[in-house]
């Protein structure tokens, strides 16, 4: 019972955030068409993470029958189910701490690339529809980087289990 709601939760986790990564993708989609600078490429940001979130709501949605059948072994069906939440955490924690980092960066302090912070924190893409204040960079856009990256450790995660098989 208690194991069938962990992963319950753990399906949800990356249904969150896939379904924001998708999101956040859409915006870097919709500037793709308004704001065409030279500087920076916006189809491979919107792309890649489109694709990452589609496969983690694939991910969230796959049956537990196709889990099982992936592995014989129960000790490596354990590992299946919590190495992509493990790497989905991780990437999480990083997420949010990157931006709360890059929230308290002063501008004129370091001026790196806008592709370069965008890599480093997709949801700041925001702050070119809101108000790019410390607020809201620390209770909006830490929040959604950290289920954005949460979506690509997760991914990732996944990968690594089913390469190493």
């Amino acid at each position: 019972m208690l194991y069938s709601a962990i992963q319950m939760v753990q399906r949800v986790a990356f249904l969150i955030c896939g379904v924001m990564t998708v999101l956040v993708g859409r915006v870097y989609g919709g500037l793709r068409s308004l704001l065409t600078t030279p500087k920076m490429p916006w189809s491979p940001f919107s792309y890649t993470l489109l694709a990452v979130g589609v496969i983690a709501v694939g991910i969230s949605l796959l049956p537990t029958a196709w889990v099982q059948a992936i592995s014989k072994n129960p000790n490596e069906l354990q590992r299946f189910r919590s190495a992509p939440i493990r790497f989905l955490s991780i990437f999480a924690a990083l997420g949010l701490l990157l931006a709360a980092v890059l929230a308290f960066l002063p501008p004129s302090l370091a001026q790196p690339p806008i592709p370069l912070v965008y890599s480093l924190c997709p949801a700041c893409v925001v702050t070119a529809t809101v108000d790019p204040s410390l607020g809201t960079a620390l209770l909006l856009l830490a929040p959604l980087n950290a289920l954005v990256c949460g979506a690509v450790g997760g991914v990732i995660g996944t990968a690594v289990i089913l390469v190493r098989r």
